[in-house]
């Protein structure tokens, strides 16, 4: 710590004196120039760290913390860089990741729900994909304030985005030919046992789509009035998302709908998550699928 405060003096002030620093502080000139060397060799170990944490840095676009470029360098076969060294050079290095920001959509209950029980109850763990889906929908703010509204469906067996709709506003007959598309992609089987699970927003209590879900024969699960922790993956999914999002550089709904396109494509498949052994979604469920 002596060495440091007497290395940034010197270079802050160069008219300081060492000799004199060094006695103010307590220790030897010698000292600090072991130091001096010490500092060196690391400054040229942390510039070959460096440009590996960066690459990764890079390709989570500017958004990846130490725990996800670790798993990414781990992935890609490189010799692994010791996860507190990674912090220490991206903070050193400026590679700040920013805070998460709270999924600002809500969307206003009805009463019809009295019809639909949360059958969940916060259990989100399955190891089976297509037997639990969690779905809800956000905002998101672009050019002069303008708003678009992004509808998603979450996997909890890989937690891989399985459907995703951007639009203008919050249609219901959108959101409903989303939900078509989706399923009718499983076969009657997968079906019969898939549970889609949501909060009591308009959409998911309006009739056509309740009726959708009878014609498929999925089973429909809900929240408990205001209470976003009933479905948390999806929530946590949002937040993640949305770190990702540059929404700033979006000026018309096509940019944000190609922004959409790319940061989706590269959460499912690119970035890694450690509940899934450390691989991303899409890879996940490939590593899974010869064992259902």
């Amino acid at each position: 710590m002596a060495f440091e405060l007497i290395h940034k003096a010197i270079t802050s002030s160069p008219s300081l004196k060492l000799q004199a620093l060094c006695r103010v502080a307590g220790v030897s000139r010698s000292g600090f120039y072991y130091y001096l060397k010490n500092n060196e060799n690391r400054v040229k170990r942390d510039l070959s760290s460096l440009e590996i944490i960066q690459k990764f840095f890079e390709k989570s676009r500017k958004k990846g913390g130490t725990r996800t470029i670790d798993m990414m360098i781990r992935n890609s076969g490189i010799k692994p860089i010791n996860h507190k060294k990674i912090q220490r050079i991206k903070r050193e290095y400026g590679l700040i990741t920013k805070i998460r920001r709270k999924n600002p959509y809500k969307s206003l209950p009805t009463s019809e729900n009295a019809f639909v029980p949360n059958l969940l109850r916060r259990e989100f763990v399955t190891p089976l994909p297509n037997s639990i889906y969690s779905t809800d929908m956000t905002f998101l703010f672009y050019g002069s304030g303008e708003k678009a509204y992004l509808s998603a469906t979450k996997d909890l067996g890989t937690n891989e985005i399985v459907s995703y709709k951007l639009m203008r506003s919050p249609s219901v007959s959108q959101f409903t030919e989303e939900f078509k598309s989706l399923l009718g992609t499983l076969s009657p089987n997968i079906r019969s046992s898939l549970i889609i699970h949501s909060d009591q927003g308009f959409q998911y209590t309006h009739e056509a789509f309740r009726n959708l879900l009878k014609e498929f024969g999925v089973t429909q699960s809900m929240s408990r009035r205001a209470n976003c922790y009933d479905n948390a993956p999806i929530e946590s999914f949002f937040g993640h998302f949305k770190d990702l999002l540059e929404l700033k550089k979006c000026k018309t709904f096509e940019d944000v709908k190609n922004e959409v396109k790319e940061v989706m494509e590269y959460y499912n498949n690119e970035r890694p998550q450690k509940a899934l052994n450390n691989k991303a979604p899409a890879c996940y469920r490939g590593f899974i699928s010869g064992h259902f």
